[in-house]
């Protein structure tokens, strides 16, 4: 996987009225003529010099206080966990590969029996003779667009691959992690994070019910799990997300949907 570095809107906007700046400026001494048009150019250079450095400031990277940002997802997770549940949905996510095109769904069983894959229709719950399920598109689909669109981010197929892969997306490229292992045991995937950025968000979804971690799954885990489901080409469902009680350590275990 490559990762690409994408410049911010805000420095491309500064580099060009930069460079717009040099160009009005070098073609006014130039030419030398000293009339209105020249003193134009000269008033437009400064302008634009004054407002590329103003936007170049602006541009500055900040870094958002990681107890807030960690907590930002965990409403939408509850919520959504929270919403299935009082419309007597019961079981846990399924997280199917992505359609012929490319769409990464999720089937949420209302009761013991599902239906065997996502509908062709954007319908939000299935009644069907193999069962019913809500129908869901995993909290992880913009990050996992981003790792392919921006990062170059391709899901091998190959187990040892596979896992390699997963401990490059967490530990470089979204770097939440200081040390990170992915092992399959049997056909279940089992991922351990330590120093995990992200373990207060985890405490904070669990706090609210374990269930949620199953049911919906937060932007992390489905993430790890639609990846998981794409690289095995099978159903997968969030089987465990044990973050510890000490310290900020994370046990993910995903496995084939039974």
């Amino acid at each position: 996987m490559k990762r690409r570095f994408l410049m911010n809107d805000t420095i491309v906007a500064g580099a060009l009225l930069l460079v717009a700046a040099l160009a009005a400026l070098a073609l006014a001494a130039l030419t030398g003529r000293g009339d209105i048009t020249t003193a134009t150019l000269i008033l437009a250079g400064f302008g634009s010099f004054a407002s590329g450095l103003f936007l170049l400031a602006l541009s500055r990277g900040r870094t958002p206080d990681p107890k807030f940002a960690v907590l930002l997802p965990v409403q939408g997770t509850v919520g959504i966990a929270t919403l299935l549940a009082d419309l007597g949905v019961q079981g846990d996510a399924r997280f199917f590969p992505p359609d012929l095109e490319g769409r990464t769904r999720a089937l949420v069983p209302a009761g013991g029996r599902m239906p065997s894959s996502p509908p062709e229709s954007t319908y939000s719950y299935l009644t069907t003779e193999e069962g019913d399920a809500a129908v869901i598109t995993p909290l992880a689909a913009p990050c996992l667009s981003y790792l392919k669109d921006s990062c170059s981010f391709e899901v091998p197929a190959e187990r040892e691959q596979l896992c390699e892969a997963i401990v490059e997306v967490c530990r470089d490229v979204l770097e939440v992690s200081e040390g990170v292992e992915a092992v399959f045991d049997g056909d279940n995937l089992v991922v351990d994070l330590k120093g995990f950025a992200l373990a207060d968000g985890c405490r904070a979804v669990r706090n609210a019910s374990p269930k949620c971690c199953t049911m919906v799954g937060c932007p992390f885990c489905s993430l790890i799990a639609c990846i998981a489901a794409e690289g095995t080409g099978v159903p997968c469902q969030i089987l465990a997300a044990s973050p510890s009680k000490k310290g900020n350590d994370l046990r993910l275990i995903i496995g084939p949907s039974a």
